[in-house]
């Protein structure tokens, strides 16, 4: 699964962004990354306690890839991708590898972060919520678009 963004940001403030814990907790869920390829990497999932996995790539300003299995042993892997769009600008590729990249509720998820993100990025402030009638409205989309796949 693949998402592509292009946000009115420098690829710096982007990369911040994706990798500094009180940040990254204002879009999505605080994550702890030990700046190097295969360092250690950590997520404070609030209720769902907290998962640990490994940085796979992490080539600072352009690179993030990591890894961690949660409770259930189910495997995760991310991969963001920054690229400079010119002065201020930075399209953002997100590649969802594992698990089962057809599931409508991951489509769901990372695009309501995705949005999340952009917000953030905005200067605005995104909502301490787990979930929304956004969230709802997009499961629904990506449930109606997945189902039509062949």
């Amino acid at each position: 699964m693949r998402f592509n963004r292009r946000f009115q940001v420098a690829k710096t403030d982007l990369w911040a962004a994706i990798t500094e814990p009180e940040r990254m907790a204002r879009w999505a869920f605080r994550a702890e990354f030990e700046p190097r390829t295969g360092g250690a990497m950590r997520f404070y999932l609030g209720e769902a306690g907290v998962t640990e996995g490994r940085t796979v790539e992490w080539d600072e300003p352009s690179v993030l890839e990591y890894e961690w299995a949660t409770d259930t042993n189910m495997p995760w892997r991310i991969r963001f991708e920054l690229t400079d769009e010119g002065e201020n600008a930075t399209v953002l590729t997100l590649d969802h590898l594992l698990p089962d990249a057809s599931n409508p509720e991951f489509a769901a998820g990372w695009h309501w972060h995705l949005d999340r993100l952009a917000t953030h990025l905005a200067g605005g402030r995104p909502a301490d919520v787990d979930t929304d009638e956004h969230f709802d409205a997009l499961l629904v989309h990506y449930r109606s678009e997945l189902d039509t796949c062949p």
